[in-house]
């Protein structure tokens, strides 16, 4: 799937954008967790793009925290689609 379908199929189950969420902003660099190389922890692997946030999922009821996703472009340029919980913020943003 391509960003902007992800990002309409998260608006259509119920998500609302939004340019940040508690210490993720768009335009953040982040790592996913399992990239544990010295460079993946000060610059990142990618850039948050889009942030999307479902108040009062069923997921977030369950599991009480807050059900955001996330659109990463990859320094690679493909693009990772993921929550919140699977990325760490890089030491060093630009």
């Amino acid at each position: 799937m391509t960003p902007e379908e992800v990002a309409e199929s998260l608006l259509k189950r119920g998500s609302t954008e939004v340019a940040e969420f508690k210490d993720l902003k768009v335009g953040s660099r982040v790592r996913r967790s399992a990239e544990q190389w010295g460079e993946a922890y000060t610059k990142g692997t990618g850039t948050i793009e889009r942030i999307f946030h479902k108040q009062n999922s069923s997921w977030e009821r369950k599991y009480g925290r807050p059900d955001v996703e996330l659109i990463v472009k990859r320094d690679d340029g493909e693009y990772s689609y993921l929550a919140d919980y699977h990325v760490d913020l890089a030491e060093v943003q630009a």
